[in-house]
């Protein structure tokens, strides 16, 4: 089973997470700032422990574009291999308990409301900075692949590779500015 849509970034980054995960870490970790973001940085902790908990999956300091995401539930790439640019060189773990899972522009942590995304709108109320998929609950371990295609460079995205596990795997040092995942076509220091 896999998903592919198309977010259209207004800011410089984009997010994974369950809705029902995260209000529940906020709730939990008595954060009363609605820029999460913000929080997560003047409090790397907290911000490397929503990480670690598989809480949210950041991708930081790409540049804005339309990107193609895919949601892969399968072992197989549906990426033609000669578009792969990188693959993290770790999982990232991200637990489901929702059984939804949405990908949006950073601003979702930036602004964070709990109750747009708990009652997640129609594709057709919202403005293609987000989108919602179906995965099992669960914990699990997260590939993402980057791509590009070699003829048409405005064409590219991230694969990502769910994989059900029984423990989330835990990401020593973690300094999730450090990891470059530019893969668009006009940015100078992108794969």
């Amino acid at each position: 089973m896999f998903y592919k849509t198309k977010i259209s970034l207004n800011l410089q980054g984009m997010v994974l997470f369950d809705p029902l995960v995260l209000a529940n870490f906020v709730h939990s970790e008595g954060i009363k700032n609605t820029n999460l973001l913000d929080f997560f940085i003047q409090n790397p902790k907290v911000g490397n422990k929503a990480i670690n908990e598989g809480v949210l999956l950041p991708i930081y300091t790409i540049e804005i574009w339309d990107y193609e995401i895919i949601v892969n539930l399968e072992e197989k790439s549906k990426i033609d291999p000669k578009w792969k640019l990188f693959k993290t060189p770790y999982p990232f773990p991200l637990r489901v308990e929702s059984e939804k899972i949405i990908i949006s522009d950073i601003y979702a942590i930036m602004n964070w409301k709990p109750d747009y995304y708990l009652n997640f709108p129609s594709k057709d109320e919202r403005i293609g900075v987000d989108d919602s998929f179906i995965i099992p609950k669960g914990n699990y371990s997260v590939d993402i692949l980057g791509f590009r295609n070699n003829l048409n460079s405005e064409e590219c995205g991230y694969e990502f590779f769910f994989k059900k596990v029984s423990l989330l795997p835990f990401i020593e040092n973690l300094n999730i500015d450090n990891i470059n995942f530019k893969v668009d076509g006009t940015s100078d220091d992108s794969w």
